[in-house]
C-alpha cells in the first residue's frame, strides 16, 4: 500500500473513532462548521502541493476550495467565486503552456504532427521517420505503433485541450513520460523493456483531457 492510501485509510479511521465516541456519549465534539465540506477540496489539494504532485491542478482546486469557504462563511459573495476563479483558470493555463513542465527532450523541427479539432483521427504506422506532435482539441487521436521497428529516440509532444490521446507504442523499447496536467492526466498501462537502448519520450499537455498510454 502506498503512503497516499496510508494516509486516508488512517484518517477515515480517526474520523469513525471520533463519529463513534460521539455518538456512544464517550465525548462530545463537533468538526461542522459552514462550509466544513471545502476541506475535501483544501486538504488533499495542500498535500498534493507539498509533494509537487501536479502543481498547477492542485493550486486551483485549493484556490477554489479557499474561495468556497469564504463564500461559505460569508466573507465573499458566492458570485464572487466564480467571478475570480474562472479568470484565475485562464492565467494558469496560459502561464502553463507558455512556462510548461522541463521536457526530457524536444521534438526535433522536422516532427509530424497529427491534429483533431472537433474532429478524430485514427491511424496505424508501420514507419516513423522522425519524431512527432500530438494535437488534439475537442477531439480524440488514437495511433497504433506497436509495428514500428525503432531504431532511435523517439520523441512524442502530446497537446490535448477537452480531447483525448490514445497511443498504443511499440514493444521492447524503454518509456520515459513527463507532463503538465491541469484537470487532466495520463495513464499508462505500458510494460516496456527498461534496459532497451532506445527510448519513446512522450511530453504531454492536458487540460480537461487525457492521454492513455499501453
Amino acid at each position: 500500500m502506498n503512503k497516499r492510501n496510508w494516509f486516508w485509510g488512517i484518517l477515515l479511521i480517526i474520523v469513525g473513532i471520533l463519529f463513534l465516541g460521539r455518538n456512544m456519549d464517550w465525548w462530545d465534539f463537533s468538526i461542522f462548521f459552514d462550509g466544513w465540506w471545502t476541506l475535501f477540496l483544501i486538504i488533499p489539494a495542500l498535500i498534493s502541493l507539498v509533494r509537487r504532485e501536479g502543481i498547477a491542478t492542485s493550486f486551483l482546486i485549493l484556490i477554489l476550495g479557499v474561495l468556497m469557504l469564504l463564500a461559505s462563511q460569508e466573507v465573499i459573495e458566492w458570485d464572487t467565486v466564480w467571478k475570480v476563479f474562472v479568470p484565475i483558470i485562464i492565467i494558469v493555463v496560459g502561464l502553463s503552456i507558455i512556462l510548461g513542465n522541463k521536457r526530457v527532450r524536444s521534438p526535433k523541427s522536422n516532427a509530424k504532427e497529427y491534429l483533431a479539432i472537433f474532429s478524430s483521427v485514427e491511424e496505424t504506422i508501420d514507419e516513423i521517420k522522425s519524431d512527432f506532435k500530438v494535437t488534439s482539441i475537442f477531439g480524440g487521436v488514437e495511433l497504433d505503433l506497436r509495428n514500428v521497428k525503432l531504431k532511435e529516440d523517439l520523441v512524442i509532444d502530446c497537446f490535448s485541450l477537452f480531447g483525448g490521446i490514445d497511443i498504443r507504442l511499440p514493444k521492447d523499447v524503454k518509456l520515459e513520460v513527463s507532463g503538465l496536467p491541469i484537470f487532466g492526466g495520463s495513464e499508462s498501462r505500458y510494460r516496456g523493456n527498461e534496459n532497451s537502448k532506445v527510448t519513446v519520450y512522450i511530453h504531454h499537455t492536458t487540460i480537461f483531457a487525457g492521454v492513455d498510454l499501453s
